[in-house]
């Protein structure tokens, strides 16, 4: 008797299109569903109605630091930029908003300005969601507007609903009618509000259907029907139980170990929260590995078959761009990767069709393309990839600005110990530098001197120097060459070495960097007048990332490897989440794949 083969993954592609009717007047609606997205008598009106005055805001969110709301079908973002407006009416400067919306069928952001236009009200509020517009792209989106965030399912509703992870306090449950789409109003579906929603959370909705009504109460909640806007008669409010349980608040500052991109994302996530942290970095050279380049490159990383880590992939992508964007450190956008091989060049062409990214994001390019876009006469090549909002950046500004918040301390941190529940970071003399009870650890090289991790080390080399043709646009082909500072920056070398060691320079390498970069264009860099600097990158067996909590309030990133600057700002926010209780921008089978026992 053979046991059962797991089921192989699905290629990684963009979920489906909407397929939009336009011909109703008043309200486009879905050809799939045969169903309208919003009311013909006022969509505006229906939102407030149905779902804001349902759920009692805003007088619930008044005097709460945090609110939560979760949405089934996201649709227009109607609801969205309606419960936003509110929030802006209504709550304090220091309050928080969180939307988490689930879209199997997201639009284009050419469609949400159609819908959207009937709105001029809300004009500001939708220019702002349309320029963060993740599009179709599978995957959670988290995006940030000022004291609210939007996180974005873009996936069926039963794998949102199990993947998330979140204290709801605050339910639209907007799908299409339960009698044409009935997979959002299942009993599973409802089980699952019931796990995710906060003490005393309350429910909206338009339908009130029977079988709704019946499955919220079997799910726990108490279930009233209530006067219905327009020509519906009437529409569900519920309500959850209230089962607060007062939880302490951290009087204790967050420690962060390390300088590098990973700290510096942990220290932006809570600067963003309003929190600053103790940073304790005594050895950027050692601790922050690529973070220490005068550039680096910001690209996806791309799979062909659909799993947890690489939707995870692609959200991050677009996350670090966004983030980097509102840094001011970006130096150069544009990144052709070339492929090395005809077995390599089939893969693009898989991925192109595959089109996990929009085409916006990405295109496959012929070698002829690849030499206007990148304006360099390669010698060498099949074609490849070219993805238009790939970034070149400044790390040092980065780190610079989303560390600049924290409370620096120029210190060794050689031990973390545990007492009375609270964690003591120890220099090497046994002296205590800092108490919290949330600690992360972000060092590179040394990391094992902190943690107890299944990690390896390999040592990167690069050089910059003048050229006689700077590339246009970033350039990768096994190595990289970067535009910078008027002519290039190449790299980098490969070597498998131990950690907790700063890294000598070696000629060899500069030279195997040129060499392979005047292989393929021609183009070389003087050694002479070469800038040159080798760091430690910590890489792990499966080549994915390390994000977890190894103890309670002992948290981790590392792993990164060389997509660290790809990585990092997405991880820093899961693990700041976490650790604050907040909603987290990454769901549970990801959270799972990245975490690994001490």
């Amino acid at each position: 008797m053979t046991k059962n083969k797991a089921a192989s993954p699905k290629p990684l592609t963009a979920p489906p299109a909407p397929d939009l009717d336009w011909s109703r007047e008043g309200a486009p609606a879905s050809g799939s569903f045969n169903d309208i997205y919003f009311s013909v008598d006022g969509g505006l009106a229906e939102t407030k109605a149905v779902f804001l005055k349902a759920c009692g805001l805003p007088e619930r969110w008044q005097e709460r630091p945090v609110f939560v709301i979760g949405e089934l079908g996201f649709g227009s973002g109607l609801n969205f930029l309606a419960a936003w407006d509110l929030w802006t009416k209504t709550a304090a400067a220091n309050q928080h908003l969180h939307f988490i919306s689930v879209e199997a069928y997201p639009w284009t952001a050419g469609d949400l300005r159609k819908a959207l236009a009937a709105w001029p009200e809300l004009a500001p509020l939708t220019a702002q969601l349309i320029a963060a517009w993740p599009g179709r792209v599978r995957g959670l989106h988290r995006l940030h507007f000022g004291n609210v965030t939007l996180t974005l399912f873009h996936t069926d509703v039963d794998d949102a609903l199990t993947g998330m992870d979140a204290r709801v306090d605050a339910w639209f449950l907007d799908g299409f009618s339960p009698s044409k789409n009935p997979d959002m109003w299942s009993d599973s579906v409802f089980a699952q509000l019931a796990r995710l929603s906060n003490s005393g959370a309350q429910i909206g909705t338009f339908t009130v259907a029977g079988h709704v009504r019946s499955g919220l109460a079997q799910a726990g909640f108490t279930v009233s029907k209530k006067p219905g806007f327009g020509r519906k008669r009437e529409r569900l409010e519920a309500v959850f139980p209230d089962t607060a349980v007062l939880q302490a608040q951290s009087t204790y500052p967050p420690i962060i170990l390390g300088g590098g991109i990973a700290g510096a994302s942990i220290a932006n996530s809570f600067a963003r929260r309003g929190i600053a942290p103790v940073l304790i970095d005594p050895e950027p050279e050692l601790n922050s590995a690529a973070s220490g380049n005068p550039a680096g490159l910001v690209m996806p990383r791309l799979d062909l078959q659909d799993r947890p880590e690489s939707r995870f992939f692609l959200s991050a992508y677009l996350y670090a761009l966004s983030a980097y964007k509102q840094s001011n450190a970006v130096q150069q956008s544009g990144t052709v990767q070339l492929a090395q091989t005809q077995k390599e060049l089939t893969r693009f062409d898989k991925l192109a069709a595959q089109a996990p990214l929009p085409p916006s994001h990405m295109a496959r390019i012929s070698r002829t393309e690849a030499i206007a876009i990148c304006g360099l006469n390669l010698c060498e090549g099949h074609g490849g990839l070219y993805f238009p909002y790939a970034q070149t950046i400044d790390p040092q500004a980065v780190i610079a600005a989303w560390t600049k918040p924290c409370t620096h301390i120029a210190d060794n941190a050689a031990h973390i110990k545990n007492q009375d529940g609270l964690w003591h970071v120890l220099n090497s003399h046994g002296e205590t530098l800092a108490v919290s009870d949330n600690v992360f650890v972000t060092v590179g090289a040394n990391v094992l001197d902190l943690a107890d991790l299944d990690v390896r080390f390999t040592r990167g080399q690069i050089c910059w120097g003048q050229s006689e043709t700077p590339p246009k646009c970033a350039l990768t082909y096994g190595g990289y060459a970067l535009p910078f500072d008027g002519g290039v920056l190449l790299g980098a070398t490969h070597e498998h070495v131990g950690g907790g060691q700063k890294q000598a320079t070696k000629p060899e390498d500069t030279q195997e960097n040129i060499e392979q970069f005047f292989s393929l264009s021609g183009q070389s860099i003087s050694e002479g007048d070469a800038g040159v600097r080798a760091a430690i990158r910590v890489t792990t067996k499966n080549t994915l990332p390390i994000a977890a909590s190894i103890a309670p309030g002992l948290n981790v990133i590392s792993g990164l490897g060389s997509r660290g600057m790809m990585m990092a700002p997405l991880l820093g926010e899961a693990l700041v989440s976490a650790a604050l209780g907040a909603p987290s921008p990454l769901d549970k089978q990801t959270l799972m794949r990245f975490n690994t026992p001490p």
